[in-house]
């Protein structure tokens, strides 16, 4: 998969900013040049220009509105965005809006990018209500792509429960995901996985899908105080939060076959 346009689609907790970053960090981490386009018009709390000073610290270039509209929840994109589409030199990641309301921002960029090379990612979490059967995937894949203007051409597996994610978790909902494309004449281009489970996973977990791993960079509030804003389940998660941040000093994962 050789194509400079990536583009990241998914359902509200698919988890697609967080692959969608991983592949900018990845991309950059092997002297690409790289922009990461925000598209997200739909979900303001989780958005990739919430790691801007990051992704431009690692060589990355951050396409998003700046100054006071940075934070404005409007449906505004920039006109970089284009060009950098046009770039022939340039790996263009497009990390779009999560539902197919969402994937309308992209319909407008749908002509041009039907004349370049690209992938167009759907990222899938099985364990969320509205993509935890095959039937309700292929449901949402059709919703995007009428909405987008625009074919998926490949699905992103990433069965997780956050802090609750196990190695069962996540071989029962790649199963899942494998299956719906399977129905839908689409390959599962990747198994995402939060790098340190990727360890633990059992030997046929992956079905022979390329393992990337995942080093989370986006949290909720209650990460930051569990005691004032998590659920039960979640009380938890400061502990967690430390534990990843303490190996944000190590070298980025690579997933074991690139795009």
């Amino acid at each position: 998969m050789g194509e400079r346009i990536r583009i990241f689609v998914g359902a509200y907790g698919s988890g697609k900013t967080e692959v969608a970053l991983n592949r900018a960090f990845h991309l950059a981490s092997l002297g690409q040049r790289v922009a990461i386009a925000d598209l997200d018009l739909v979900n303001p709390f989780f958005r990739s220009r919430e790691l801007r000073v990051e992704l431009e610290a690692a060589g990355v270039r951050v396409l998003a509105p700046e100054g006071e509209l940075a934070e404005a929840d409007l449906p505004i994109i920039v006109p970089a965005v284009q060009g950098a589409i046009d770039d022939p030199e340039l790996h263009v990641i497009l990390d779009v809006g999560g539902d197919d309301a969402g994937a309308r921002a992209l319909a407008r960029f749908a002509l041009c990018l039907r004349g370049i090379p690209h992938q167009l990612y759907m990222v899938i979490n099985e364990r969320r209500p509205w993509t935890g059967h095959a039937q309700g995937i292929a449901e949402t894949v059709e919703r995007v792509q009428t909405s987008a203007r625009l074919d998926i051409t490949a699905l992103i597996s990433n069965p997780n429960l956050g802090g609750e994610t196990t190695p069962a978790v996540i071989k029962a909902g790649h199963a899942t995901v494998v299956q719906a494309g399977h129905s839908l004449g689409l390959p599962v281009a990747y198994l995402a996985v939060l790098e340190e489970l990727v360890p633990s996973l059992l030997p046929d977990t992956a079905a022979g899908v390329p393992v990337m791993p995942i080093r989370r960079h986006l949290f909720p509030p209650w990460y930051e105080d569990p005691t004032r804003f998590a659920p039960p389940r979640d009380q938890r998660s400061r502990v967690m939060r430390e534990q990843i941040l303490a190996r944000q000093a190590a070298p980025l994962g690579a997933p074991n076959k690139t795009s």
